[in-house]
């Protein structure tokens, strides 16, 4: 990540964003303000990273991105530079889940979309059992997050933070019952946020 790069860049879009697509912010005192966590939110389009990263300041967010966004050098050193690393989605890539948990070690901030793909309409999809692994594996803490789509020019989207979710008793195991149960406190965490 270049941090110089990222601010610039958030502010760039910081402009855009809030004229054409504002929010209105709930929560924002749930993100932490110092050490490693893991953000997690639903996924509604390839807007979300830029669109969550401006409302979490001044913390930075490293995210994953699809491999296929790494083939062309130049975006490969955009992506880069805002903290993206890249994830083969189609596999169990364990060298995105060893970057996370260097990441997190390291005490910075990780934003995860566990949905795997965009969900336009905004429907609850399942959400994949990798972030619970890194988040079991390195005991940061998870906070929901959620984007009450979808997005619309001119008008207010509601990116709503929450208290971060319990994964108590679970421990660090990552055996498949561990990771379904910690899934779904995720998954009904971030889901959880969603206005009626």
């Amino acid at each position: 990540m270049n941090k110089r790069f990222y601010r610039f860049m958030s502010a760039l879009l910081g402009i855009y964003y809030n004229i054409v697509f504002p929010a209105r912010v709930e929560g924002q005192e749930n993100i932490p303000a110092e050490g490693a966590f893991i953000l997690c939110s639903n996924h509604l389009s390839n807007r979300d990273p830029f669109y969550i990263a401006m409302r979490c300041k001044p913390r930075y967010l490293h995210f994953m991105a699809k491999v296929e966004l790494f083939k062309w050098k130049p975006m490969a050193k955009f992506v880069e530079a805002l903290g993206g690393f890249p994830v083969d989605r189609g596999h169990n890539d364990l060298n995105a889940v060893r970057t996370s948990l260097k990441i997190l070690s390291e005490g910075h901030a990780l934003a995860l979309f566990p949905q795997g793909t965009r969900s336009k309409d905004n429907s609850r999809t399942p959400m994949l059992s990798g972030v619970s692994m890194i988040a079991l594996r390195s005991g940061a803490p998870v906070i929901p997050a959620f984007i009450d789509g979808p997005y619309r020019p001119f008008r207010k989207t509601t990116l709503s933070f929450g208290k971060p979710v319990s994964l108590e008793g679970l421990g660090r195991r990552v055996d498949s019952d561990t990771l379904k149960a910690a899934t779904a406190r995720i998954e009904d965490a971030v889901w959880g946020l969603k206005h009626d």
